[in-house]
């Protein structure tokens, strides 16, 4: 009875929401943008990340969720970005995509991944094409829109080909387009010289996080490769809610209140500011991006969003927004509303300049320190110093510490994870 009462509150909460916004003058984003090498593909300049559909972010994700998917659709943000390691994500959103279609309107574009579990067997073309198979069933399409491979650590052989065999499955017309996702410069490098014909990498890329920069945006403009980039309001942390005076602490010291980190995109973008330089200059960032966003009007997430897609001259940068309900959506469609001028870069830029920052190109798992229990890995040490959860099904593993290489620690012969092991990953 009480989780009735507890369902039809949430039910009552999204359908008032969802009259709000209807009663609004909602934007229609009608923006549309393209892959070089496939110019009548079109979609949304920015994508409706699905990556809360994977866990950890609370059931209310869940609440209404056909309804939430329809409204970002019906404003425009027609493109969605799942992947097969994210939990129900792929089946909710082939219902969708199922629904949408049979009420006769305009397709919307569902690009996926692929991220094989490269530690327990090295993928075959034919199990290539078994997972691609896998992901039409789930989204209820005969072909998927677009796939981006992972690959869990370069040492292990076998990246060059899974890529290739992925470019099978698009010649077969399984696939329509390729791509690559948290993948740094060098392995980016060698499956495109294997002719693959990427047309994006998705990387982390905000302004507490500006890897990209170091390499990964050139060689891709150079290439007219598109980088889809996810954490770019940092889980929330580069938004109004975290504007705030301090208040005079001990010896002086500025004190803010608590942030409470109750989401897995909380925890792992914390670690982010914390390697961006810490509370303080986070703070700072934050106060600065709110006297930018009240000079256009707009939101400090706005303003954060805005500034990674003009880190791309050709326009090449496509930011995921973290798909959790339906009253962002206007404030999402005011990106492209406006662009920074000079003095709103120079401002930042100030800030940026005391920042540290994670060094390197991208996210690469390294040999670590890794703690095995409760069903999770725990990689404490990658390139760029940020922690990885990989979680599968916990059948009686053993709890502690062990330390050896990633690609050792999550090896069947020396640890053995059971087959049906479904790997997801999130900062530790």
């Amino acid at each position: 009875m009480l989780q009735g009462k507890i369902a039809h509150r949430h039910h009552a909460a999204f359908s008032s929401q969802r009259r709000k916004m209807a009663c609004s003058a909602t934007p229609v984003v009608k923006e549309r943008v393209s892959f070089k090498q496939d110019t009548n593909f079109k979609f949304s300049p920015i994508i409706n990340g699905c990556w809360q559909l994977a866990g950890g972010h609370g059931r209310e994700v869940f609440d209404g969720i056909q309804e939430k998917l329809k409204a970002h659709a019906e404003a425009g943000f027609t493109t969605f970005d799942t992947a097969d390691i994210y939990g129900p994500s792929e089946q909710i959103l082939g219902e969708f995509q199922k629904s949408w279609r049979d009420s006769g309107k305009p397709p919307v574009q569902v690009f996926t991944k692929y991220v094989p579990n490269v530690f327990q067997s090295r993928p075959s073309p034919s199990g290539v094409e078994a997972a691609v198979r896998r992901s039409l069933a789930a989204l209820q399409t005969d072909s998927l829109d677009l796939v981006q491979m992972h690959w869990w650590e370069y040492g292990i052989p076998g990246m060059v080909d899974t890529a290739k065999a992925l470019a099978d499955c698009q010649a077969k017309g399984l696939i329509k387009h390729v791509g690559l996702t948290n993948m740094n410069v060098d392995a980016v490098s060698q499956i495109v010289d294997a002719g693959v014909p990427v047309v994006c990498n998705q990387v982390q890329f905000s302004l507490l996080d500006r890897r990209p920069l170091n390499g990964m945006l050139q060689y891709c403009e150079a290439r007219g490769i598109k980088l889809f980039t996810y954490g770019s309001v940092g889980g929330g942390l580069l938004s109004d809610r975290y504007v705030e005076s301090p208040k005079a602490g001990l010896f002086g010291r500025p004190k803010y209140g608590n942030v409470d980190l109750n989401t897995s995109s909380l925890k792992m973008y914390w670690n982010v500011v914390k390697m961006f330089g810490g509370q303080d200059l986070w703070r700072e960032l934050l106060s600065v991006l709110k006297s930018v966003a009240d000079k256009h009007g707009v939101s400090v997430a706005n303003v954060a969003v805005r500034w990674v897609m003009q880190q791309s001259p050709s326009g090449g940068v496509h930011p995921l927004v973290g798909l959790r309900g339906v009253s962002h959506i206007e404030d999402n469609a005011r990106v492209l509303s406006f662009s920074l001028d000079a003095a709103d870069l120079g401002a930042i830029d100030q800030v940026l300049a005391k920042a540290s920052g994670a060094q390197g190109g991208y996210i690469q798992l390294r040999e670590g320190h890794v703690r095995r229990g409760g069903g999770k890995v725990k990689v404490l040490n990658l390139s760029g110093g940020q922690g990885l959860v990989m979680s599968w099904q916990p059948q009686g593993q053993a709890a502690g510490d062990v330390r050896g290489s990633c690609s050792e620690l999550c090896s069947p012969t020396k640890y053995p994870v059971p087959s049906a092991w479904s790997m997801t990953a999130r900062a530790g």
